[in-house]
Order: structure tokens, then sequence, then C-alpha cells
């Protein structure tokens, strides 16, 4: 920790918190940008990650590096978790934030920081604060990506209900009925 015990973990929190009760309007705004989807979520992570690994440094490279080590493994986390929300047509970031928060308690635990941690006080207050480092790292980028769909689906659907265009417009028309069908299909994600 960087600033020490009392500083980073209100500092990471209480960010936390704000970007929780932000996070639609932000990535609202974010999504208005021309960037493809897939770009501005690893684009928005990015500084994320860095503020987050910021507070949370290991002593090897503590106040020795400004761009982290972790900062590509992480990216690399966050692309596959990305292909993951797209292939599975996620509907809620608040949902998949969970379930990344799980796998990387896991991860952690079994291969990276807190691999050994004895079950002990300090493990009980380590394990929920790194999950809501996770959470702080893929919550605002997975809102941006699934606020885009939603944009774009939107778009599409107006431009089939107006009739506008030829080929487009029933392309637009098959891909907003695609779309809707796997979502009457009610499937958890």
């Amino acid at each position: 920790m960087v600033f020490g015990f009392l500083i980073d973990v209100p500092l990471l929190t209480i960010t936390f918190i704000l970007l929780l009760v932000l996070r639609k309007r932000i990535a609202g705004e974010t999504a208005r940008t021309r960037l493809p989807r897939f770009l501005l979520y690893l684009l928005v992570a990015a500084p994320l990650i860095v503020f987050e690994e910021q507070i949370d440094c290991m002593p090897a490279w503590c106040g020795k590096a400004v761009i982290r080590p972790t900062l590509y493994f992480l990216e690399i986390e966050m692309l596959v978790l990305e292909l993951l929300v797209i292939s599975l047509h996620a509907r809620s970031a608040l949902r998949v934030t969970a379930a990344f928060s799980v796998y990387a308690i896991l991860f952690e635990y079994l291969i990276g920081g807190l691999r050994g941690l004895p079950p002990s006080q300090e493990g009980i207050f380590l394990v929920p604060y790194v999950e809501m480092g996770y959470a702080f790292v893929s919550l605002l980028p997975l809102e941006v990506l699934l606020e885009r769909g939603r944009e774009a689906d939107v778009r599409a659907a107006v431009s089939a209900a107006n009739g506008r265009g030829g080929p487009s417009a029933a392309v637009a028309r098959i891909k907003v009925s695609m779309k809707l069908a796997v979502k009457a299909a009610g499937d958890w994600w």
C-alpha cells in the first residue's frame, strides 16, 4: 500500500462507491464516443487498472515503476472477460462483475498474491478487499460495453421500424429479432 492502510483503503472504497453510484451516467457519456466498443472497453479499463495497482502495489515495484508489470496481464484478463460477455450476451454488468470477482478471489488465492494466506483476521479482511479491487477495475468498462450494446440495439430497432434502407434494414431487423429471441430465452446473464 502506497500511503498506508488508513488512506489507501478508504481511497479505493470511496472511489468504488462513487463509481458504483455514477456508473450508468459515466457509461452513457463514454458510450457516445465514436470508438468501437471493443476498443473503448479496454481503454476505459486501463486507467482504472493503473489507479488500483498504484494503491495496491507490491513491495518489489512500489514507488519504482510508473506502469506496473501487472497492467498487461490484467488487460489480457479484461480482454478475455470482454470476449465472454459478448459471446454469452450478458445483460447485467453487476452480475458479471460479481462472477469476475469470485474468479479473482480463486485466482489470487490459488496462484496470486493471496497464495498461502492462512485463515486469520487479516485474511478475512484481505479477501473482500481484493474482491473489491477486481470489481473496481471491471465494473465501469463492463457498463460501457453493455451500454454501447444497448445503444446499438435501439438504433437498429428504430431504423428497422422506420423501414429505412434496403438490405441493411433487413439485416438490422434480423439482428434485432435474434437479440430479442436470446433475451426472451431467459438465460441468467
